[in-house]
């Protein structure tokens, strides 16, 4: 993209005027070149048709809207062997064939469809005095998208959503390079197993234990290994965990609204205590709970916070630390669940870990 010149291309075009308005300005241009070579035999030519002018936007110019009024020829083609007699003088470097903006113009347009998108690209396009829709930002992108890649040896396949809860798709990919190849329009087990029967070559697929896609890699590549990708793994691990957080949780709530007969006095109890829940004091005991008071007491987390305070003990600032400590004496279920997670976290993470199987095998 030149924005360096007034004019896309000063070698080829020669400015005649400029005609202004209240809201945009436009350069009336012609051709500079006296000979144009014929689009099909490539001969060039010299002998002047006709004149045709085109109307081509351009790059704004300090915010205000440019057009160029392009007046260029048709020739005859010199040739008597080719078939094509009349033809248009092309400017590659000014406006493609048939093209409605200047090539810079374009390029301008496919970089803010490649930085924002189409629906916030299209709203910051009015800004810069280059209004176009979304539609067009993203069809300038899929025209610049690189041819598709060879078939990958390993393949990761996950779910997208194109609106959440509303329309969902698949993304493939490839592993080893760590690039997306492509997407699908939907996460059904057809879709899939189409793919991979016009991209046979698939040794190892990545995926999530969803049984439509379990379904679909079996039917359409029945020789690809299948392996649970590490991060569902890892997601897993921590709902496990939040599972029993959320069971502790219930049973210290349950455990606060008791009798008051049942205030704390062992270890297991003033853990309980510490946390901020109301308990119905004793009358007999209402100076042991003033004193309690004067300690700090800490909040009872959630079973998602919990759990991840418990999968992340060298992240913790020290009053989450205080807070894990609680959390494991709570019960002993609590400190041997951590204890697995940790090591289940460690083994995946050292590669000592590989969870495959054959199509919908793989344990759920």
């Amino acid at each position: 993209m030149d924005a360096s010149t007034l004019l896309p291309d000063p070698e080829a075009l020669r400015p005649v005027k400029i005609i202004p308005s209240h809201s945009s300005l436009t350069l009336v241009v012609k051709a500079a070149r006296t000979q144009a070579g014929c689009p099909r035999c490539r001969h060039p030519s010299t002998r002047v048709h006709s004149y045709h002018t085109r109307k081509v936007a351009d790059l704004p110019w300090h915010g205000v809207a440019v057009g160029l009024e392009l007046r260029t020829r048709r020739f005859r083609c010199q040739n008597s062997l080719c078939t094509k007699r009349v033809f248009c003088e092309r400017l590659p470097r000014v406006v493609a064939h048939y093209g409605r903006k200047t090539v810079r113009l374009d390029d301008a347009l496919r970089l803010i469809g490649y930085l924002l998108g189409g629906e916030a690209g299209a709203r910051a396009t009015v800004k810069l005095a280059m209004a176009t829709s979304a539609d067009t930002l993203l069809r300038r992108v899929r025209a610049a998208a690189p041819p598709c890649s060879p078939t990958p040896r390993v393949l990761g396949v996950d779910d997208f959503a194109f609106r959440r809860g509303r329309r969902y798709g698949t993304i493939l990919v490839d592993l080893e390079k760590h690039r997306v190849i492509d997407l699908l329009a939907d996460r059904e087990a057809a879709t899939l197993a189409a793919w991979l029967r016009v991209h046979p070559g698939v040794e190892v697929v990545s995926r999530d234990r969803s049984p439509s896609y379990a379904a679909a890699i079996t039917e359409g590549a029945p020789s690809a290994v299948q392996v649970a990708d590490r991060f569902h793994l890892l997601v897993n691990v921590r709902e496990a965990l939040e599972k029993v957080m959320y069971r502790q949780n219930r049973l210290v709530r349950s455990q606060s609204l008791m009798a008051p007969a049942s205030v704390a006095t062992t270890a297991e109890n003033d853990a309980h205590a510490g946390c901020r829940l109301r308990r119905l004091p004793h009358p007999g005991k209402v100076k042991r709970l003033r004193r309690r008071k004067a300690s700090p007491r800490l909040p009872l987390p959630s079973a998602r916070e919990a759990a991840w305070m418990l999968l992340r003990p060298d992240d913790l600032t020290d009053e989450e630390k205080r807070t894990a400590e609680l959390l494991r004496r709570l019960s002993p279920e609590v400190s041997r669940s951590q204890e697995l997670a940790l090591s289940f976290i460690e083994l995946s993470k050292s590669g000592a870990l590989v969870s495959c199987a054959s199509g919908s095998s793989m344990p759920g």
